[in-house]
């Protein structure tokens, strides 16, 4: 069972890191699908066909915020496991008061309830979504950064607030990716019309560059922190290798990216290249699924830093 502990908690990390890509990449592509109408109304005097109806829009927000909320409440027992080294369920579940009321860990927990409360709140109203949900999904990386171990150094270092913008960043570019290429391009492409295709990849692609420069500026500087400023821990701890094999994939996303934006957008929209487009995103999304899961294994995982 005390095997099986880190498993669980792994689970955990990647459904929150999941669930809360998926909110942000459902707040952006909905003003994509929105202003992709709008555009094909004036250009061709016909809408398209519904894409991302609004019911289907507040199912997914609702969904992943339970989801996220019900990691939230798993969590305390987590770290009473790790702080005991037990696995005994009601031991652990004894700790927890403790825990929140008497540890930096503990005000953590709150200041998340907060953010998860607010974005609950938003997820019940499309007018309230716009406006709640930016906050407390900041509110909620901020937390994250902090309870990691970006944070060993102490509260509102830089290297904790750089984390919280590579969380927001990932978030972004996965959330997108992952949305488009799993679903909304093929419900696109589907309507048979190349130049609709083309208008909502260069939104993705424009938003996706600029993410992901954000999570390449900041990872750099995290990991080679948290590396103590050596590659050594690349190949000779557990989360150096898992880094290794995440950066990987993450270029093996930027790649697919790549194709996408220099050689097929660049070019006159036809149906061929649109079936192209749909299949490097596909894999793309693929790469990114990859990549939440290899983040989740690297948040609990002690990096080189820690055994300073």
């Amino acid at each position: 069972m005390l095997k099986l502990v880190p498993i669980l908690s792994i689970l955990l990390s990647v459904l929150t890191d999941a669930a809360y890509a998926l909110i942000v990449g459902t707040l952006l592509t909905v003003r994509w699908v929105e202003g992709l109408d709008e555009v094909m109304r004036e250009a061709t005097s016909q809408p398209l066909q519904p894409i991302f109806p609004q019911q289907l829009q507040r199912r997914l927000l609702l969904l992943c915020t339970a989801a996220l909320v019900l990691a939230h409440l798993a969590r305390p027992w987590f770290l009473a496991a790790s702080m005991s080294g037990s696995s005994d369920f009601h031991a652990n579940l004894a700790l927890i008061p403790t825990i929140l009321s008497s540890t930096h860990q503990g005000t953590l927990w709150y200041w998340n309830s907060f953010a998860l409360a607010v974005l609950l709140l938003g997820s019940y109203s499309t007018s309230l979504t716009r406006w709640l949900a930016p906050f407390s999904l900041l509110l909620i990386a901020f937390c994250k950064a902090a309870t990691g171990h970006a944070a060993d150094q102490g509260d509102f270092t830089l290297i904790e607030s750089l984390q919280a913008i590579h969380i927001l960043s990932t978030a972004i570019w996965a959330g997108t990716v992952l949305l488009s290429g799993l679903y909304l391009l093929r419900r696109i492409a589907a309507q048979r019309n190349p130049f609709a295709v083309w208008q909502y990849c260069a939104s993705l692609s424009a938003t996706a560059t600029y993410a992901l420069a954000a999570v390449l500026i900041t990872g750099i500087y995290t990991s080679d922190k948290q590396l103590n400023n050596t590659l050594t821990g690349l190949t000779t701890t557990t989360w150096g290798k898992v880094l290794v094999t995440k950066i990987v994939f993450v270029l093996l996303a930027l790649t697919l990216g790549a194709i996408t934006r220099f050689r097929y957008l660049r070019a006159h929209p036809t149906p061929a290249r649109a079936t192209h487009i749909l299949r490097l995103l596909s894999c793309e999304a693929v790469a990114m699924a990859i990549i939440l899961c290899l983040s989740g294994a690297l948040s609990n995982n002690a990096p080189p830093m820690s055994a300073m």
